[in-house]
C-alpha cells in the first residue's frame, strides 16, 4: 500500500474518532462551554483571544508533532513519530473538526454550541471567526504530520 492509503485510513479513523468522541462525550458542547467560560467577559478582545487560544492548540500540536519528527529521525525510522504523534492527532483532530470553518454546516455547528454554551450573537461570531482560521491550519498540520510519516 502506498503512503495516500495510509493517510486516507488514519484520516477516516480520527473522523471516527470525533463522531465517537461526540456520541459519547459530547465534546463539541464541552468545547463550546470551555471556550465560551474563557471568553465571556471579554467584550470586544473575544475574537482576538479565541484567535491566540486557538493558535495555542495548534502550536502545542505542531510542537509534540515535531517531537515525534525528532524522535522517529533519532531511531531511524519515520513510524516512530506515531509514538508521540499519534496522542497528539487523537487529542486535537476532534477540536479541530469542531472549529473549523470547513463549510457553512460546520460553521453554523459550532455556532449553535456555542449558543448553547450561553454565547449572544456578537459572542459566537466573534469566538468562531477568532477561532475558525487556527483550527483551519490544524487540518493542514495534521495532513503534514501524516504526509512526512508515511513520505508522500
Amino acid at each position: 500500500m502506498t503512503g495516500w492509503v495510509y493517510i486516507g485510513i488514519i484520516s477516516v479513523g480520527l473522523i471516527g474518532w470525533a463522531f465517537v468522541l461526540g456520541d459519547r462525550l459530547d465534546y463539541e458542547h464541552r468545547l463550546a462551554t470551555w471556550w465560551v467560560d474563557g471568553a465571556r467577559d471579554l467584550g470586544a478582545a473575544a475574537g482576538p483571544v479565541s484567535f491566540i487560544r486557538s493558535t495555542l492548540l495548534l502550536a502545542i500540536y505542531s510542537v509534540v508533532a515535531w517531537l515525534g519528527d525528532l524522535l522517529a529521525t533519532g531511531l531511524g525510522h519515520p513510524l516512530w513519530a506515531l509514538l508521540l504523534s499519534g496522542p497528539a492527532m487523537l487529542a486535537y483532530a476532534p477540536v479541530v473538526l469542531a472549529m473549523a470553518p470547513i463549510d457553512f454546516t460546520a460553521y453554523t455547528t459550532w455556532r449553535s454550541h456555542l449558543a448553547a454554551a450561553g454565547a449572544d450573537t456578537g459572542q459566537q461570531r466573534a469566538i468562531a471567526w477568532g477561532a475558525g482560521p487556527p483550527a483551519l491550519a490544524g487540518f493542514g498540520a495534521v495532513f503534514l504530520t501524516l504526509a512526512t510519516i508515511f513520505g508522500v
